[in-house]
């Protein structure tokens, strides 16, 4: 991956190849010391993240555009190049729903890199989505592979008697020498309709894992593809706590109109937003058609959600940004963005770097426009 960063790093091994893989562990581990890298991988549209702790890895959904398995595969396989003190293990997987382009690379994944742990909302149902994970599970069933299975009911959550959230060992890994960041779903999948009406419960997207990942006094959110109605629910739960008050955030459902709420934003003000999806013109055909599940077909990400972030983001991104963003699916404009807003569409594979004490860096990809 090309990245331009503006902090030093150890990724150009090229001049050190004669130093013995003793040493190269050391300073690979100094280099990583009370560090966290959040990576959104440009995996077109689909979701992907992969979460870099000192002594560990996550993979937040396992998405890939259509045909693009084996990208994903790459973007992570360059990932364990780098981190070689990892021995090319994934401590643990979340599929946020079961919808395609959140796992579509799952299996390439399962195939060519031990997972710890596999958790998901425990709805495999899905016909666009849940082959890979159902094929996962009866893998794990068999003893084909130890991955260790979690499925989160949001039952589990709410019978809890706290607002914090449900963590245990296999939800939570990761625990460093020096440091112990803390993972824990904030929802789940739900077994009654809370009174959303059936069209909404039966839609997958309202049953998103929502995933909280803390570093020291940094924070992480992921809320899948939840849509308006699950987002009520959420906020309306964790009102009068802390609980969803964070500094990186997601954005919901790639940027769709329906992923993100004001209630949402007030809960969270966050310190920057990052976007994952394909490029603007990605599904459009010469006669200004569109092919299915893209970019282009969807309209990601709107620009009423751009707005909405850029209001309530304060930070400024190094330097302006010119996109496309769409007020429906196939009608795109111009907008310059200014804010802390970026998008694996715009800028390639975003990198949040984070320290204990909540200090970020934010690089991209050389993707301009």
């Amino acid at each position: 991956m090309r990245s331009v960063s503006t902090e030093p790093h150890s990724r150009t091994r090229t001049l050190l190849g004669a130093l013995s893989c003793a040493l190269a562990l050391t300073c690979s581990a100094h280099a990583n010391a009370q560090v966290m890298r959040a990576h959104y991988l440009d995996v077109g549209q689909a979701d992907c993240t992969l979460i870099e702790f000192p002594c560990g890895v996550i993979l937040i959904d396992a998405g890939a555009e259509a045909g693009q398995e084996q990208h994903t595969v790459d973007l992570v396989s360059e990932f364990f190049d780098r981190r070689t003190d990892l021995g090319r293990t994934i401590d643990a997987v979340y599929i946020t729903h079961a919808h395609i382009d959140h796992t579509r690379a799952l299996r390439e994944l399962a195939s060519q890199f031990p997972i710890g742990a596999y958790i998901d909302n425990g709805r495999r149902g899905s016909r666009t989505g849940g082959g890979d994970p159902r094929w996962l599970v009866e893998q794990i069933d068999q003893g084909t592979i130890s991955t260790v299975l979690r499925s989160i009911a949001d039952d589990e959550i709410v019978d809890l008697d706290h607002r914090n959230g449900l963590t245990d060992d296999t939800i939570d890994p990761i625990l460093c020498d020096d440091c112990d960041p803390q993972i824990r779903i904030l929802a789940g999948g739900y077994s009654v309709d809370p009174g959303w009406g059936p069209g909404e419960f039966s839609n997958e997207n309202n049953h998103s894992l929502v995933i909280r990942v803390d570093f020291g006094a940094a924070s992480l959110l992921f809320t899948g593809d939840l849509e308006e109605h699950a987002i009520d629910t959420l906020v309306h739960y964790y009102e009068d706590v802390d609980t969803l008050d964070v500094d990186i955030y997601q954005v919901g459902h790639h940027g769709s109109h329906n992923g993100t709420t004001p209630s949402l934003m007030d809960a969270m003000t966050p310190h920057a937003a990052i976007c994952s999806m394909g490029k603007w013109l990605s599904g459009r055909r010469p006669d200004g058609s569109a092919q299915p599940f893209t970019t282009y077909a969807y309209g990601h990400p709107r620009l009423s959600i751009i707005r909405m972030l850029e209001e309530t983001i304060e930070g400024r991104r190094s330097r302006p940004i010119e996109i496309l963003a769409a007020n429906r699916p196939r009608k795109f404009e111009e907008y310059t963005v200014r804010r802390r807003v970026y998008a694996t569409g715009w800028d390639g594979t975003v990198t949040v770097r984070a320290t204990l004490d909540r200090r970020f860096r934010v690089t991209v990809e050389s993707t301009r426009r």
